[in-house]
Parts: structure tokens; sequence; C-alpha cells
């Protein structure tokens, strides 16, 4: 079942505004705060309702661009995992404490890489995430790796992709959009390898940010080039999806605490909070 704009319009909560353009997003059930990359910026805020605190801010390296952060995931512990876009000589995923303190990069991850989702898993204290290189033409030689975070050991999962932008986790599956395939790829994982890969659903208006929904389905965000709009579905392991909400934004980063997804939408300084429809 797919929802009408007019009714996914209607059904929008009030957006939660930052001093920031928000991209990459993570929920921490249990600090119950609400965590934004800031892309042009480079700070990670925290959100408590109304209280907004900066937290920590990556450094751009040196790298003069209105958007330097991708990704965020966050541990049980609060720990936060930050990918920085780095553009092909900067690329990075930086460590940050809930307290704040000194952002701490991975230093294992080669920098030529473009990185931008990122997902832990707690049950083998690793990190997923997805990079690609880019040239002229375009990005190519993408891939997903697994990195250790006890040793720092960096294990390419699969390859094969063009543009990988988001990437979850559920159970012993990984969910990867591929923005220029226009794809959402399943990955069945065992003993830490891929043993088989699968296309979820194809043909897909610009795949980015992508988060699990409870064990068996995922939240997407979308975003129709020509048409300029932009779109949040729920996708589910046996390929249903359903439109939680579209309209005239373009989508990055995507979190849900249960209740509600938060859509972080481009250049507005805006997150978007729209109803968990089931």
């Amino acid at each position: 079942m797919i929802l009408s704009s007019a009714l996914a319009d209607h059904r929008e909560l009030a957006p939660v505004l930052v001093h920031a353009d928000p991209n990459g997003l993570a929920y921490d059930p249990h600090a119950r705060a609400l965590y934004v990359a800031d892309g042009h910026g480079g700070g990670i805020l925290r959100v408590d309702g109304d209280r907004h605190r900066r937290i920590a801010t990556i450094d751009s390296a040196g790298v003069t661009s209105t958007n330097r952060l991708g990704g965020l995931a966050v541990t049980p512990y609060g720990t936060l995992y930050a990918a920085r876009l780095g553009y092909g000589r900067a690329g990075a995923i930086f460590r940050v404490e809930p307290d704040g303190g000194e952002p701490e990069a991975l230093d294992t991850l080669p920098p030529q890489f473009w990185r931008i989702g990122v997902t832990y898993d707690p049950h083998g204290h690793v990190l997923y995430a997805t990079q690609y290189l880019k040239s002229k033409s375009g990005p190519f030689a993408g891939a997903v790796v697994e990195i250790d975070l006890v040793d720092g050991f960096v294990t390419t999962i699969a390859d094969g992709f063009v543009k990988p932008v988001g990437i979850a986790k559920l159970g012993s599956l990984l969910m990867v959009t591929d923005a220029r395939q226009r794809a959402v790829f399943r990955i069945e994982l065992f003993a830490g390898r891929a043993i088989t890969r699968t296309r979820l659903a194809v043909d897909v208006d610009r795949p980015d940010s992508i988060c699990a929904c409870g064990p068996d389905s995922v939240l997407l965000t979308c975003f129709d080039e020509p048409g300029r709009r932009g779109s949040v579905r729920r996708l589910w392991l046996d390929g249903r999806t359903r439109t939680i909400a579209e309209g005239p934004w373009e989508p990055r980063g995507v979190a849900t605490d249960g209740t509600r997804v938060f859509v972080a939408a481009r250049r507005t300084g805006r997150i978007l909070v729209f109803p968990l429809i089931g």
C-alpha cells in the first residue's frame, strides 16, 4: 500500500529546527537523544527535546566544501561514529564520545575513498561502512567494508557497487543502497562473510540513507531529481514497500525512535518528523 502525497503531507509533525545543514542522523534509544551530523560545519549535534548542543566538531582536513559529513552510527554505550566524505584525499571515520572530547579518527582506513554510510554491529563490535572512488566521469569501485574496532583490521565484505551510500544491519543481513544503480541490495552474512547478494528493490529514485526499522524492515530516503521531490519509504525484507511521506524536499539521513521517523532535509536547517506507519 502506498500513501498518497496529500495524506503524507497532512500527517507531518512539527519539524526539528537546527542551526546546521543536517545530513547523517542516529537515534540513541538509551539516552532518548537524536544525533545530527552538520554537513556544512562539521559539527555533531545532540538533540534532547528542546535542548540542542554541539558535542564535537570534525575537522575538514583542509578540504573546502559545503558538505563535509555523511552518516552517523551510535553504539549501545553512546559512542558515535561519523563518516567524513574526504573528497578523494581525506575520507575517514571518527569516533566521538557522548560526553564530548576530541574526535578520534580510525587510522587504518585509506583516505582516498569517499565514505558516507556507517552502521554498528554490537555482536561483533565492528563497523560496516560504504565506500567508493570518484573520477571526473563519476563514482566507481564501490564496496562495503567491515572495520574491526579492536584491532582496526579492514575487510572487504562485498564489492561490485558503483555508488553505495546507505547501510543498515538487520540480524545476519546488511541492507545497502546504491544511488547510481538505483537499487537496494540485501547481503546475507555468515561468519562475517557475504554469502549471497540480491536486489531487494530496483528502479528506485536515487536511494540515499537507510536505517533499521524493527527486525524485518528498513526506512529508506529517496529523491526524484527531475521532479525535485523527496520521499521516505518503509521497505520490508519480502520486497513490500510503503511510502511514509513525500514532498518538495531533498532528504538525506533517516532515523527512528520506534514511533516517529526523522528525515534530514538538505539546506533547510530542518529535520522533518513523521509518524511511523506500520
